[in-house]
């Protein structure tokens, strides 16, 4: 049978009531103690007259917590790395590392964020933040002149764009000398453009409501987050305003109390009157809500989003409601409790320890006003009580008869107290693992001769050990944070973008990563302190300068070489090693060096060579031989070409010779003859 949404409402209210933290309980109480404790806040025992002051031990160890538990998580390039998990995946990892870190750190606030979460858990036990989809709309007004039928179709086409106002109009040409009227338009429009991005959120502890049998995040079958909003801001969110204008009124100090335990610090409360002014901000209570459900009864609880506003059984009111495929939350813990949701806090560590010390501190302080103005046994009627009440420097007590006021003693406990104060610190030092050599605030140890450089770094050690512990915790929650990010990239974002890596713009695009499951999340933890790591990469980097020399042996190359130099700078607060060394990964081959050659195989490529010039000299004499006799058979035909012309010549000259003898015969005979006549 589905679910009606009569059930479905009592099923929600119903683990709402149950959740832990909807109302009170010693939850609530611990977290707010915590909180007083880390503002300073009076304790609630102090007596009018006495000292009043509060030792705030829980601040200072919170606070020297976090500077490693930033340095940790922030120092390097890189917060997350995703590993791949065969050669086919080493460069969607490297893409999907990139593009995550940059999202965290530039389109959301890492630094904050983390720092937030960070605090959140060391006070109140656990750390929340929120993880999302967001698509918002970037709306602009656009005017178009003279727009031909073409153009305006294509404007008309485009799905950003939304049409406000038309005109058409005639426009002349002249063509050939003719006059043609064409139809042009001026447009008015309002293009709107939809840009998704991964919107991360801090969550304050006070708002999460979780089952009470969840012993994590991926157990957990009902978690939400209650929040505060105006009828007008859930309106502009896309609520029905109808359902909207149902909601009552919530009473904000009554479900957060512990919001109102940390406005109360510096800020007066709000008069109630105030925010019923008007209706459109009159705050309403909503619960995000994300349940395990069977909700189409096919027998297999699946994971719901489910809004709901409104207090108490019978006046919530569903306000969105559909099927999810993660919890968008992380959270951390520093000393996570085994089977439980919540782990403990500083609070729940050093909070009696707190006490205690407020308590010497205010006696101690007691014991030397005491001293400084002691009380006096007087004789009754024999002194002047006005001059005993005022107590100013060189003042007088006038008295009638001799040792009429006598000082009472106040015996002096001073020392013994400020000796259980520092019994009391190293209490807080074995169980918060924050010492004062952390702090750079024992000279005992600082000044002794005897303390060696070693001895020094086994006792910093032996300190960090319990923040290292936590930092370990902290990366569990990120790591989980960090998949979620990548989750809602690869669903979602369906358009290239272009970011900025390491000085240079480079395209990403999630919907070329095949399958998003294909990496691990590590978070990089070192051992050690900064200064030991240093010392540690120094040695690793002359060992592998050793190797370089002797020819590298096959286990150093260039960019062993420079993996080293990166984790030198990473540790030392430099996040981009490129401003300082080439990746060779990235940089082009260098060409390739020349090879001593083989004297054998030189020599016998000089016999070649020298066979080759030998050749290459007897083809040439030869070619000149042959050209020389090319050359001397041509002379030769030249001559007998010559003799030939003229033997010709003589020859015709004969002819032409005995011709002419001829002719002269045939002109002599014939005058002869004429003669004889």
């Amino acid at each position: 049978m589905k679910l009606t949404k009569d059930r479905l409402l009592a099923l929600i209210s119903q683990e709402i009531t149950n959740s832990i933290g909807f109302y009170g309980g010693n939850l609530t109480e611990q977290r707010r103690n915590a909180l007083k404790y880390y503002l300073g806040e009076p304790m609630g025992n102090e007596v009018t007259g006495q000292s009043q002051v509060v030792s705030q031990d829980m601040l200072e160890v919170v606070e020297n917590i976090l500077p490693s538990m930033m340095r940790v998580f922030t120092q390097g390039e890189k917060i997350v790395r995703f590993e791949p998990t065969g050669p086919e995946d080493v460069e969607y990892a490297e893409q999907a590392t990139d593009f995550i870190n940059h999202i965290f750190n530039v389109d959301n606030n890492g630094y904050a964020i983390l720092h937030t979460m960070f605090k959140d858990a060391l006070i109140s036990k656990n750390g929340f933040v929120k993880y999302y989809w967001k698509t918002t709309k970037e709306q602009k007004k656009e005017y178009y002149e003279n727009l031909t039928e073409p153009e305006y179709q294509a404007l008309l086409a485009d799905p950003e764009v939304e049409i406000i106002e038309v005109e058409e109009k005639a426009k002349e040409l002249d063509i050939d000398s003719a006059d043609f009227d064409e139809v042009v338009f001026n447009v008015r429009v309002k293009r709107v453009k939809d840009y998704g991005r991964v919107v991360i959120e801090s969550v304050p502890p006070e708002t999460i409501l979780v089952t009470s049998t969840a012993t994590s995040l991926d157990d957990c079958n009902f978690i939400g987050q209650r929040v505060f909003k105006t009828r007008s801001e859930l309106i502009n969110m896309g609520f029905d305003k109808k359902i909207i204008d149902k909601l009552p009124p919530a009473d904000q100090d009554l479900y957060n109390n512990e919001a109102v335990t940390r406005r109360a610090y510096d800020d007066a409360d709000m008069p109630q009157e105030y925010q019923n002014i008007d209706p459109a901000l009159t705050v309403v209570q909503v619960v995000d809500c994300y349940m395990k459900c069977d909700y189409d009864n096919d027998g297999i609880a699946e994971l719901r989003h489910i809004v709901v506003g409104g207090n108490g059984a019978n006046a919530y009111y569903v306000l969105e409601n559909e099927e999810i495929e993660q919890i968008p939350f992380a959270m951390v813990s520093p000393v996570p409790m085994p089977h439980k949701f919540y782990g403990l806090s500083m609070y729940d560590l050093i909070g009696d320890i707190q006490q205690v010390k407020t308590t010497l501190l205010r006696q101690i302080l007691n014991n030397a006003y005491l001293q400084n103005n002691s009380r006096n046994i007087v004789v009754d009627g024999q002194a002047n009580i006005d001059d005993l009440l005022t107590s100013r420097a060189g003042g007088i007590v006038r008295v009638k008869s001799p040792n009429a006021v006598t000082p009472m003693t106040t015996p002096n406990f001073m020392q013994e107290g400020l000796a259980m104060i520092d019994k009391v610190d190293q209490i807080r030092e074995a169980r918060s693992g924050v010492t004062k050599m952390q702090m750079g605030l024992d000279p005992d140890i600082i000044n002794k001769s005897h303390t060696t450089a070693t001895s020094t770094n086994v006792m910093m050690n032996a300190g960090t050990q319990r923040i290292e512990l936590i930092a370990r915790n902290f990366s569990e929650g990120i790591k989980r944070l960090f998949q979620g990010i990548l989750t809602l990239v690869c669903k979602h974002q369906e358009q290239e973008r272009i970011i900025q890596l390491r000085g240079k713009f480079v395209s990403m695009n999630p919907r070329e990563w095949v399958d998003r499951y294909n990496a691990t999340v590590q978070v990089g933890l070192g051992s050690g302190s900064q200064d030991q790591r240093l010392e540690v990469l120094g040695r690793v980097l002359a060992v592998q300068e050793k190797l370089i020399g002797a020819g590298g042996m096959g286990i150093v190359d260039p960019q062993k070489i420079y993996n080293t130099l990166s984790k030198y700078l990473e540790n030392a607060g430099y996040k981009n090693a490129n401003e300082f060394f080439n990746n060779p990964a990235t940089s082009p081959p260098p060409p390739p060096k020349p090879q001593q050659p083989d004297p054998a195989i030189v020599l016998a490529q000089q016999e070649v060579q020298n066979r080759k010039q030998k050749d290459q000299a007897d083809l040439a004499l030869k070619a000149q031989k042959q050209q020389a006799d090319e050359i001397l058979k041509k002379q030769k035909l030249d001559l007998d070409q010559q003799k030939l012309a003229t033997d010709i010549i003589k020859q015709e000259e004969g002819r032409k010779l005995e011709k002419e003898k001829l002719a002269t015969k045939i002109i002599d005979s014939a005058i002869m003859t004429e003669g004889r006549r």
